[in-house]
């Protein structure tokens, strides 16, 4: 910024910033006024609270596919093998009213042998196929 002492009196090439940065601020101002006005929550009905305590055991009549590490398949604590999964998995469902089957596999199981043993069990007769996220190892007993 440099003084002008000569004695040209015509328009100056240099920007004024002060208008600008009054703006900026005035409209900085406007908005964080207005923004916690427009954080809106959407409406949502939450169900009341239960003061009943979850079942302390898991019932007897689970049905629960797990997979073991080695690849072996069993239906509860029964071993069997993956190509008679689909027989012995439509027995077991053909007289009960709900057809949900969990599923339980270890860590270091393949993805597509999980997705495969799925498959069996969904098309052959489960409508619901809950995923347990804790291995269920079906060699342990029923004590621990």
């Amino acid at each position: 910024m440099s003084m002008d002492m000569g004695g040209g009196g015509g328009p100056k090439s240099e920007i004024n910033v002060t208008p600008l940065v009054d703006v900026v601020l005035v409209l900085l101002i406007i908005f964080m006024v207005v923004q916690p006005l427009l954080q809106m929550g959407y409406v949502v009905q939450v169900p009341p609270n239960s003061n009943t305590p979850p079942p302390a055991e898991a019932s007897k009549d689970q049905i629960i596919v797990t997979v073991t590490a080695n690849k072996d398949v069993y239906l509860n604590k029964e071993r069997i093998e993956l190509q008679n999964l689909p027989i012995r998995l439509q027995e077991v469902l053909r007289n009960r009213g709900s057809k949900v089957v969990f599923f339980s596999a270890d860590d270091t199981v393949n993805y597509g042998k999980a997705m495969e043993v799925m498959d069996a069990v969904r098309n052959n007769g489960a409508k619901n196929i809950g995923i347990v996220m804790d291995y269920v190892d079906p060699t342990a007993s029923a004590a621990q």
